[in-house]
């Protein structure tokens, strides 16, 4: 993942994670996650931030746009709107830092790392 001179994002590397059923002898089925699309990500960002499946880009609005692996609600399709001046991925949450100094958490947060309300 990274951030290209004219703010459009590159991504490269394995877009699939692989799937190992109970009942398999280690047979294997790729599942596409889409966190590194090959065409990478159009547009004009700020930041950008990587977790472990899903990836992060902060626009200059302050809104942040998200893409990747969903299944803790870590990368929100929608992206997550706000006025963000920063962003962090874990493995499966995502934090940004709002322009008011309070932190909006969302994703995984089965250990406290992502609390629903955030953080003032």
């Amino acid at each position: 993942l990274a951030l290209r001179p004219d703010g459009s994002v590159a991504c490269w590397g394995a877009q699939q994670d692989v799937d190992h059923p109970e009942d398999s002898d280690d047979d294997y089925y790729p599942i596409d996650l889409g966190q590194a699309p090959p065409a990478g990500i159009p547009g004009e960002f700020d930041a950008i931030a990587a977790g472990l499946y899903h990836s992060l880009a902060l626009r200059p609005d302050g809104t942040v746009v998200c893409w990747g692996d969903n299944d803790y609600g870590q990368a929100p399709p929608a992206g997550v709107d706000g006025d963000f001046v920063a962003i962090a991925a874990g493995s499966s949450h995502s934090l940004a830092l709002r322009r008011d100094g309070n932190i909006a958490c969302w994703g995984d947060n089965a250990h406290g790392q992502a609390p629903p309300d955030g953080v003032e």
